[in-house]
């Protein structure tokens, strides 16, 4: 018997959801995103910054102090792959910053 080449999360139910009957792919799982985390960010250059005590679990305060908006925090934390900055970002942390 052949074995086919199909991804393992194909069965994954969180890839089928659907709204109104329709099915859709949320932004995490489309290919434009992906190819944004894999292959544009790493284009990207970095400064390397530590996280100092008082910005510690704040992604958004890092955000402001780099780029002088908040709503870029998403950006670092895709950067260094942080899934959630409110347990992964601590205090003496070397993280990078890309430079947009």
């Amino acid at each position: 018997m052949a074995k086919t080449n199909q991804s393992r999360y194909s069965t994954y139910a969180a890839l089928h959801r659907q709204h109104r009957g329709k099915p859709f792919h949320d932004l995490v799982n489309s290919k434009k995103w992906k190819n944004f985390l894999v292959e544009d960010l790493a284009k990207l250059k970095y400064k390397i910054a530590i996280v100092p005590a008082q910005m510690e679990f704040r992604a958004d305060l890092i955000s402001f102090s780099v780029y002088g908006t908040v709503n870029l925090w998403w950006v670092i934390c895709s950067a260094n792959a942080i899934i959630d900055p409110t347990t992964e970002l601590v205090a003496g942390k070397q993280i990078r910053i890309p430079i947009i």
